[in-house]
């Protein structure tokens, strides 16, 4: 065979690999502007919802510490050197709460000091639904101060309280709760669009990650909303992903339950049994059979039955030996036998979906990993600012270049 037919006979497969590396780079070309367009419009609707939530979330973070700073007095105490040791019997502290509040109120809630010099809280529900926080000195069954709140009170009068209802419900009541859930799993999916967006096809690794010189307005813009996203980006979608669960537990428990079946429900869900008349136990004695099962750890909260068939639930934190990241223990103790029910516990999961939903507080929150885990959280919701500015500016920067374009042209 003459070198002219292997050459010619060589063209139409050089000529159908080019062809065909043309169409893939069209379709990439047509997804990428899909994922473009996507990414862009999520984040100029679902956006700015992402400074909220980023904003009022790295201030949360240091709620109680920040609250301290402000309210002294009301949240503060002088500790003995016993610590927890010192503190009087929680008969005593109920006591003092219910003398402070309002006929008919009933406990519904009861919160630890988490540390030494701090108070504990009691809340109190009226029967018009209206609502209190009863802040008592665990040392010396006083109360330090109260702070009250309408039935439907939207924003609160509190500033850390308003921050908190912003950040949980949008001022909007439970309206807002859904709308901050949605709103969550639209900004979980800009990051996810925003991965695909980022992924260099050119092969071009090191420029994705870091900020390229020259210092160039747009290319600045760009580079600064790439790498803050990227390194972020796990952390802000955990704590997205634990925000939609806390607002809106269903769907991610019932997925959950599919994959992963032997996932228990909420703790509350076992019941109390009403043996023939028999009257409930008291707080403090729930309290005391929780903890002569189990001693370990603090007292964190002892939450009241909701309704007849309900339960105690008494949690205990800082148990030695339980997590190293969240070593929490919350024991059910039946309202009228004083029967412990249900223990939750990281030594008593059953599945890797309860795994899943146990960490979603303390991812949320940062305090699994304690201070680097509660600084990277803030830092999280400190980029979420310039994230959506940065996108903004470029979206903008490209609008207005587009009109002097077509002004240009038309003229």
């Amino acid at each position: 065979m003459s070198r002219r037919a292997v050459t010619s006979s060589s063209v139409p497969v050089a000529s159908r690999e080019v062809a065909q590396a043309g169409a893939r780079d069209r379709r990439v070309r047509v997804w990428r502007t899909w994922w473009v367009q996507a990414h862009l419009y999520l984040g100029l609707t679902a956006g700015a919802l992402l400074v909220v939530f980023g904003v009022t979330g790295s201030i949360l973070v240091f709620f109680q510490e920040i609250d301290e700073w402000l309210n002294p007095a009301l949240l503060t105490v002088d500790a003995p050197a016993d610590g927890q040791n010192g503190y009087r019997p929680i008969g005593e502290i109920l006591r003092a709460a219910e003398q402070a509040a309002p006929p008919g109120s009933r406990i519904t809630q009861i919160y630890g000091a988490t540390k030494r010099e701090r108070v504990m809280a009691v809340y109190m529900e009226q029967p018009s639904k209206a609502w209190q926080r009863i802040f008592v000195d665990p040392y010396r069954a006083r109360v330090t101060g109260v702070r009250s709140y309408g039935p439907d009170e939207w924003i609160p009068h509190y500033f850390m309280d308003a921050i908190f209802a912003l950040h949980y419900q949008l001022f909007a009541g439970m309206t807002g709760v859904t709308l901050a859930a949605i709103a969550a799993w639209l900004l979980m999916l800009s990051l996810v669009t925003g991965v695909i967006v980022w992924w260099p096809v050119n092969g071009h690794w090191r420029q994705a990650f870091v900020i390229r010189r020259p210092f160039a307005s747009f290319r600045l813009l760009f580079d600064l909303h790439k790498t803050l996203s990227l390194y972020l980006c796990l952390a802000i979608g955990a704590v997205l992903l634990s925000g939609a669960y806390m607002n809106w537990a269903e769907p991610i428990l019932w997925v959950t339950q599919i994959l992963s079946p032997a996932t228990r429900g909420p703790a509350q869900s076992s019941p109390s049994t009403d043996g023939d008349g028999a009257h409930p136990i008291s707080p403090q004695r729930a309290a005391e059979l929780a903890a002569a099962r189990y001693p370990e750890g603090r007292l964190s909260s002892i939450a009241m039955p909701e309704d007849a068939s309900g339960v105690y639930q008494v949690g205990r934190q800082g148990v030695p030996g339980l997590s190293a990241f969240w070593s929490e223990r919350i024991v059910s103790v039946d309202q009228y036998s004083g029967v412990i029910v249900d223990v939750r516990a990281p030594d008593t999961r059953r599945s890797a979906g309860e795994t899943f939903l146990d960490w979603q507080w303390p991812l949320h929150s940062g305090q699994a990993f304690g201070m680097p885990g509660r600084l990277l959280v803030c830092a999280s919701g400190l980029a979420c600012p310039v994230i959506y500015a940065t996108g903004f500016l470029m979206w903008w920067r490209k609008r207005r270049s587009r009109e002097r374009r077509s002004i240009a042209s038309a003229t």
